[in-house]
């Protein structure tokens, strides 16, 4: 998009007096480019059926209301649409403004086009306020998406004449909350579709309404200095043409783009943090489109040879695809004009792609072969309708919020699996993040993270491009509670949560057979089986766990449910039992403590005593992973002062509840204001509470700040200490469990 593209794209002209026709014949113009020439009366058809029920309907703008739906459809003709999405396109308001049903389109145009004009009503009808009517545009613009992407095409192009006709709106207020809503919707789905020419129009035009002065600021000086094109434009193209022929390049084309004024907006606010438009680096590039990879590399050679490139603006899209399947190699180079040029080098596949997009999966390209769409693209659009569907009420809009911010706008990492795999997460992702992505099997028995091939703790946050092997336990789930505090994404905390509901289920009621056994073995009764036993006899699965668990919530108890099922046993062994001694209540705690420990809410088997503090059961308890497997240490011992938390887990007795550990932390900073401040904001962040603080004021500006805390999960102070070095990567920090 050019100055002088973008400058016509605003200075739109009512369509007064003037024959819609001829908006029409541009259509059919293009549309006969790729379609089958008995396809072109489907478009004439549309159109007549849409004149004929808005005829009486005018815009804002004063024209008819036709012009609306025909200048839509002449952005939608930039993709290369079917008929079906043509005719969609140019009846997407008879529904919703001239009573017009559904069974009317499909008795006219049939069912494809009816579905897709319905889908569009159902995107526009929202009825919220505010924020909630973002949402529920959200939520049915996916949901419509989810079901056919031609809907969305529509629609985008639908709101583009909108934002081009906003500034006949009488409405100034109404004006800023169109374009904030496209801003935040409809530009980002552009964007993430990889419509690069929709995207463009929407950003800016919404820029333009939101911050005038500073769009004005830019588009200035964009005319003062690329205005006249020919000056710098021309003369690049000619001049990489004359060196590509020197250097025995046939078969390319040249073309060239100035960066739009919200792209240098946003850099300058982004990046540059200053208003001096000058200081972006890439205001003019040229885009070179060869034949083949091979001669991309080749040209990119040449640019080199006689330009001076700059080593970090190199980027090999070629060899590493983004998400949405783009590809290209961009390099910026000095020599060429006073200021830096940035320079594209692709073939005509990989230009298809960059120009159409997911459209181009829809569209006719040349020969009539469309352009394969990227796997990412597809699960992009499945995650999109999982979030959707798991939204159900205006009441759940915060997590709703989350969800999208985390799986739909944030920015992304790729990362690689030992097979080369590349999977797409957001960014700030865990490896544990990364495991649920790969398969349930590697996640559920998740032991540690092989990161660029260093081990790496379950907290660690990998970066684009990092190769990552997830090890596993063998024959043996690890997934516990605990590991949704190290998980980023939705998908996976979703997971995880019915996975620990059903493993929470059978590991109660194997915990309830195991008690109730005791209490028979204890009665002299037989052991309770499933299939063979009395209680069995009594009572069905589903009924033997409902007594489990209202014996769980102390609504009943065990001799309840066996003198249900032996009740002359049980009144006949009461006139024998006498109140047990003090010593048998030893006996009992003595056989508790050498087999019931409870490790990370799991019973396990395999764990052993540290041999130092031999832990009793009136101890506080923790447990440490090694080679060796679960060690238990009482918190005392001396062996847990050197142990890294990572390597801790939450301990107790069988019968009691889980363990609060109790930490003094120290760290010396800077005495600087607001350094305090953002240290503690990271204990907030991490939801981890501060109980005391103590801070004594050292020589050259330094403070010794001291601090307690209490938690349960070790793996989330290990979490905490992480996160406070890479604030500061020369904090030394002293940890101590107290108790």
């Amino acid at each position: 998009m050019d100055v002088k593209e973008l400058e016509k794209f605003f200075d739109y002209k009512p369509f007064l007096d003037q024959d819609p026709q001829t908006i029409l014949d541009k259509i059919i113009q293009k549309a006969r480019k790729y379609l089958p020439e008995e396809q072109i009366s489907g478009i004439q058809q549309a159109y007549r059926y849409a004149l004929e029920k808005h005829y009486w309907q005018v815009r804002l703008s004063g024209e008819p209301y036709i012009v609306h739906p025909l200048r839509a459809t002449v952005f939608l003709m930039e993709i290369k649409p079917d008929l079906e999405t043509i005719q969609t396109c140019l009846l997407h308001d008879v529904i919703e403004d001239c009573s017009v049903s559904e069974a009317d389109i499909e008795k006219e145009f049939g069912a494809e086009v009816a579905s897709l004009c319905e889908w569009m009503v159902k995107v526009s009808k929202i009825k919220y306020k505010w924020e909630d009517r973002h949402l529920e545009t959200l939520k049915k613009t996916f949901l419509a998406m989810a079901r056919d992407l031609r809907v969305i095409f529509v629609k985008l192009a639908d709101r583009i004449h909108n934002i081009q006709t906003l500034y006949y709106h009488p409405n100034p207020v109404k004006r800023q909350k169109i374009a904030q809503e496209t801003m935040k919707i409809f530009v980002p789905i552009a964007k993430r579709l990889w419509l690069y020419h929709y995207q463009l129009y929407l950003e800016n035009g919404s820029f333009k309404v939101l911050e005038e002065k500073a769009f004005n600021d830019i588009f200035s000086y964009l005319k003062k200095y690329f205005g006249e094109w020919e000056k710098y434009t021309e003369r690049g193209i000619k001049t990489l043409e004359t060196m590509l022929r020197k250097e025995n390049i046939d078969n390319f084309e040249i073309k060239w783009r100035i960066k739009s004024p919200y792209r240098i907006y946003e850099k300058l606010q982004n990046r540059y943090k200053t208003t001096e438009i000058s200081t972006v680096m890439d205001l003019l590039a040229y885009r070179i489109i060869t034949q083949t990879v091979s001669d991309c590399y080749m040209v990119l050679g040449i640019i080199h040879k006689y330009y001076t490139p700059l080593i970090k603006k190199i980027k090999d899209y070629i060899a590493v695809p983004k998400f949405n399947g783009y590809q290209s190699i961009h390099t910026t180079v000095l020599g060429m004009f006073r200021f830096p040029i940035e320079i594209q080098i692709r073939t005509h596949a990989m230009e298809d792609v960059a120009e159409f997009g997911v459209a181009a999966h829809f569209a006719y390209m040349e020969h009539n072969t469309p352009v394969k769409v990227s796997q990412q693209q597809g699960n992009w659009i499945k995650k999109l309708q999982e979030i959707v569907n798991t939204y159900t009420s205006i009441e759940d809009r915060e997590q709703f919020k989350k969800d999208l911010n985390i799986e739909i706008f944030e920015r992304r990492i790729f990362l690689y699996t030992p097979q080369g795999d590349v999977i797409e997460l957001p960014v700030w992702s865990t490896v544990l993040d990364f495991a649920f992505a790969v398969h349930s099997n590697i996640w559920l028995s998740f032991k540690n993270a092989i990161v660029n091939w260093e081990i790496k703790p379950i907290s660690y946050a990998p970066e684009t491009w990092d190769v990552i092997k997830i090890n596993t336990f063998k024959n043996k789930y690890s997934a516990n509670k605990h590991r949704l505090e190290f998980l980023h994404t939705s998908g996976a905390k979703n997971n995880l949560t019915k996975f620990l509901k059903l493993q929470q289920k059978d590991q109660l009621i194997t915990q309830a057979i195991a008690e109730l056994n005791k209490h028979l073995k204890q009665l002299w009764l037989p052991l309770y089986n499933a299939t063979a036993d009395l209680i069995a006899k009594k009572y069905t699965k589903d009924e033997i766990e409902k007594r489990f668990f209202a014996i769980l919530d102390k609504k009943e108890n065990y001799t309840q449910l066996i003198k249900s099922v032996y009740p002359k046993e049980i009144a006949a062994q009461k006139k024998q039992i006498s109140p047990m001694s003090k010593d048998t209540i030893k006996d009992l705690h003595n056989f508790k403590e050498t087999l019931a420990v409870i490790v990370d809410g799991d019973m396990l088997i395999n764990y052993y005593f540290c041999p130092e503090c031999k832990p009793k059961l009136w101890n506080k308890i923790i447990a440490k992973t090694g080679r060796d497997g679960i060690k238990i240490h009482a918190v005392d011992c001396r062996g847990t002062k050197t142990i890294a938390f990572d390597k801790l887990l939450e301990a107790h007795w069988f019968g009691e509840s889980d363990n609060i550990y109790r930490l003094s932390i120290e760290f010396i900073i800077s005495s600087k204001a607001g350094k305090l401040l953002s240290m503690l904001k990271i204990f907030a962040e991490l939801h981890i509470p501060v109980l005391q603080v103590t801070m004594k004021n050292l020589e050259n500006d330094l403070s010794l700040i001291a601090l307690e805390t209490e938690f349960s999960n070790p793996g989330k102070i290990a979490f905490l200490l992480n996160s406070l070095k890479k604030y500061d990567d020369s904090l030394k920090v002293t940890k101590k469990i107290i108790s």
